[in-house]
């Protein structure tokens, strides 16, 4: 299932819904009763929440096949204004995980899994604006798998780590570059990865059972149109579970999220002229295989 958090214009208050086929949004939150209220609720009560999900989604795609005129609770996908699914409590961020990205950047490959933490006040929803800090002059995308973590836990051993994913979803690692790199010169990375609306997060979330490979999926980016990043996410350096197993030492809750690095093609790594880096009015298109498409405009104030 893919899970989602949108409103609509007659109903401006945050609600939850499940994609169904034909472009339509079953609206959870209309259906009430003891179905979960929120993607987040969802997640916290695992299989019980998606059994139950299961059930009103077999109800309403039946009512619709059968013709019937109303359908109560589903809406055009079109009339769904998307929002982040949830705001998760933590976001850990794998950096140098894809070799030709390692080797664009002019970088050392780690040789464990490292990087950095993500703060959940960067999130931003699909399809708005984000926002170009005026301090930098090298905003960057990144195209991420990332892995929704589904159950409390601590120290997982690889062999187990998929016992406790939910779903994934695509994150954007926007970065300041320069700020980046000054950073990383004293040991750290903080405020060139995490500024208001620094991480654009959705469309939705997918449940595990959707995607059985995660490591099995074309990751591509689009800026304005042209493919910046193609690439697949079995070109990962460090794969999921050792992800998991490693950043799990600082324990797991439900909703957090590990963002599974990105490949080759982004702004810093390119050579030829002119510039990659975001600039005022730049659509960004990231889209993983068997997800769909994470859509965000760039806003610079200065030009506006």
């Amino acid at each position: 299932m893919k899970l989602v958090s949108f409103h609509t214009d007659s109903e401006p208050n945050s609600r939850f819904g499940v994609l169904l086929s034909g472009e339509r949004v079953l609206d959870v939150t209309a259906l009430g009763g003891r179905l979960p209220a929120s993607v987040k609720q969802c997640i916290e009560q695992g299989e019980s929440a998606l059994a139950a999900l299961r059930s009103a989604v077999a109800t309403a795609e039946a009512a619709l096949a059968s013709g019937q005129a109303r359908s109560a609770g589903v809406v055009p996908l079109s009339a769904a204004i998307l929002e982040a699914p949830y705001r998760p409590g933590k976001i850990m961020a794998v950096g140098k995980n894809y070799a030709d990205h390692v080797a664009e950047g002019a970088g050392t490959a780690y040789t464990r899994v490292a990087g950095f933490i993500k703060l959940s006040s960067c999130i931003a929803a699909p399809n708005t604006a984000v926002i170009k800090p005026r301090w930098t002059d090298s905003f960057d995308y990144e195209n991420e798998l990332a892995v929704v973590i589904g159950r409390t836990c601590c120290d997982v051993a690889p062999e187990s780590a998929y016992d406790y994913v939910f779903g994934y979803t695509i994150l954007n690692d926007l970065s300041a570059r320069d700020v980046q790199m000054a950073e990383r010169k004293e040991g750290n990375i903080c405020i060139g990865k995490n500024f208001p609306t620094a991480a654009p997060f959705g469309p939705w979330i997918v449940t595990k059972d959707e995607i059985p490979d995660p490591h099995a999926l074309r990751i591509v980016t689009r800026v304005n149109g042209q493919v910046r990043q193609d690439s697949t996410t079995d070109k990962m350096i460090f794969y999921i579970p050792t992800q998991i197993a490693w950043y799990s030492h600082a324990g797991f809750e439900p909703g957090d999220v590990i963002s599974t690095g990105t490949p080759a093609g982004v702004g810093l790594g390119y050579k030829g002229p002119g510039t990659w880096y975001l600039q005022h009015g730049d659509r960004i298109e990231c889209e993983v295989e068997r997800i769909g498409v994470l859509a965000n405009v760039c806003h610079d104030p200065a030009r506006a």
